[in-house]
């Protein structure tokens, strides 16, 4: 299925990309669902989503349906979205409840996830509770942000967010609300998106607009263990952004391996989800976040966001086009501008190596 020398790790300079059927062919998807997704980290949303008690919302993670919800000690808990009676649905929708009810059989969970109550089960012999509650996630939180992760080795996430709240330092986004969410269905594979996001290069011909906000001579890309940065200075008097006190008229681009993308603006933080749905489908999804949520001075920043990421649709739904055809297979990588691309393929790499 996978060739054992396509998995060999070799500086940039020598480096091919990646094979182009890694993004199209369902079996080296299921690979990596299995070695990379289920393994990882995952971005599921802001914490500002669920404010008080009993509050909850729905999160869909590789075809897993995830409740989210407020606890009484004000901590935030995750539990599969299944009853433990007969795989039944908890919640359809986000709520704010008391207790959870099954909508199949009526079995009750209080919202630490612990069994309430069944419905006619006289006679049912060694039956413990204990083993009927919710089924737990693992979660973690940065700055606001909540992260799940479903396997039971984990990997360390807070070195990586201690890492990079230095890098961006002195913006605080703790500080930055919520405002909402917008999502695109994409005729690509997961890593097309991703590719096109790990370089600057791509810019002055795609994105005029933002070619002409940054100063692309400037455009810097920092490499860490499992994650990039890349950063690039902006025209203040042209930036589409909020004036922001902590503004170092920069714009970050950080890539958390692997599916996690923050970018930040003065004033703006915009996570973006990758959601990978089949071999040549993904979903984004992008949530806002502002330091000061006056709907006036957010219209040009959405206008902006939107022309942009309807630029790179179509790129990356061309590219995936291009990479399913006959005519291509391998390509190489600049030293210069792409080493993003390349760190980020490299750790593709040593996952399936390790799968």
């Amino acid at each position: 299925m996978i060739n054992p020398k396509d998995l060999e790790q070799l500086p940039i300079e020598e480096s091919e990309t990646i094979p182009s059927e890694w993004y199209f062919k369902k079996d080296i998807f299921n690979v990596e669902k299995k070695y990379i997704f289920s393994k990882s980290w995952h971005l599921v949303g802001s914490e500002s989503r669920i404010p008080d008690v009993g509050n909850t919302f729905i999160a869909e993670i590789l075809n897993q349906s995830i409740i989210l919800v407020r606890q009484k000690d004000n901590t935030i808990k995750a539990f599969y979205n299944v009853c433990q009676h007969r795989g039944g649905p908890i919640l359809r929708e986000d709520c704010s409840v008391k207790t959870f009810q099954c909508k199949y059989h009526g079995w009750r969970y209080n919202i630490n996830g612990s069994l309430n109550s069944t419905r006619e089960f006289n006679g049912v012999k060694n039956f413990n509770d204990e083993d009927y509650k919710l089924k737990s996630i693992n979660l973690k939180f940065f700055l606001g942000l909540i992260f799940i992760n479903f396997s039971k080795d984990l990997n360390s996430l807070e070195l990586k967010i201690q890492e990079i709240k230095k890098l961006i330092s002195p913006i605080d986004l703790s500080k930055y609300k919520y405002h909402s969410r917008v999502s695109y269905n994409i005729k690509c594979n997961w890593k097309t998106y991703i590719d096109n996001y790990l370089e600057g290069y791509h810019i002055p011909f795609v994105h005029p607009k933002l070619n002409k906000l940054i100063d692309y001579k400037l455009y810097t890309t920092e490499l860490y263990d499992s994650y990039s940065l890349q950063w690039v200075p902006i025209d203040p008097d042209l930036s589409p952004y909020q004036k922001n006190k902590q503004s170092t008229n920069k714009a970050f681009y950080l890539t958390i391996f692997p599916n996690i993308l923050l970018n930040i603006a003065p004033g703006r933080l915009q996570t973006n989800i990758i959601d990978p749905i089949s071999e040549n489908t993904c979903v984004v999804h992008f949530d806002y976040y502002f330091e000061n949520l006056n709907e006036e001075s957010l219209k040009n920043d959405f206008d902006f966001s939107e022309e942009i990421q309807q630029e790179d649709i179509q790129i990356c739904q061309e590219v995936q086009k291009g990479l399913e055809s006959n005519g291509y297979d391998k390509g190489r990588i600049s030293v210069k501008s792409e080493k993003g691309l390349h760190h980020f393929q490299s750790i593709l790499k040593r996952y399936l190596s390790n799968g």
